[in-house]
């Protein structure tokens, strides 16, 4: 559909110029179907061949992720490491060309997942990272990615911090540390701010 057309170019123009982003659009349009595009040229630039990538996402949305990667990127290799199996490591990374962990395998297993260079992460319903303090934002915040999304239908839920978190991922540091943010942002009060 044209927007999503205009969704992947967005993607692309993030990634071209080195930015991370957040793809906020309501549930049902298609934000699963345009990562999967963005993955799919991703991997087709000049030395990504062979990177893997890591989606991270609700249990109830793995399926989904396979699903619409069967329909819509059949040449991807997707590897979906079920709980209670290892995940990927630096010796499974020639398995699959995408991993797709839930949000718990993503905390219990930070230590192996840190240490991978993986193409992209993309955060699935990206509103579990929205308290910063949480173990899954410092997990997320840790991994080494040259490319970086979340995709969520509500960017800002309760505060103005959860915006913060989410960019604090995809964009490290382009609104400021948390105490500046919420110094000059983040004044409930103040209707300037």
């Amino acid at each position: 559909r044209p927007y999503q057309v205009d969704g992947f170019h967005f993607l692309a123009y993030l990634a071209a110029n080195g930015f991370g982003g957040i793809l906020a659009d309501d549930m049902g349009l298609g934000k699963t179907v345009q990562s999967l595009a963005w993955l799919l040229w991703l991997r087709s630039l000049p030395g990504n061949e062979g990177r893997p990538s890591l989606v991270v996402c609700p249990k109830s949305v793995i399926d989904v992720w396979a699903d619409e990667a069967a329909k819509f990127a059949p040449a991807l290799r997707l590897r979906i490491p079920r709980t209670g199996d290892p995940v990927p490591g630096e010796g499974h990374l020639g398995e699959a060309d995408l991993f797709v962990l839930n949000y718990a395998q993503l905390r219990i297993q930070a230590d192996v997942l840190e240490r991978v260079p993986w193409l992209a992460v993309i955060l699935d319903e990206g509103q579990q990272i929205k308290n910063p303090d949480s173990k899954a934002a410092r997990v997320s915040r840790q991994l080494k990615a040259d490319h970086r999304l979340v995709l969520t239908g509500t960017p800002i839920e309760n505060r103005l911090l959860d915006l913060w978190s989410l960019m604090a991922f995809s964009m490290p540091g382009v609104l400021g540390n948390r105490a500046y943010f919420s110094k000059r942002f983040d004044r409930r009060k103040d209707a300037d701010a």
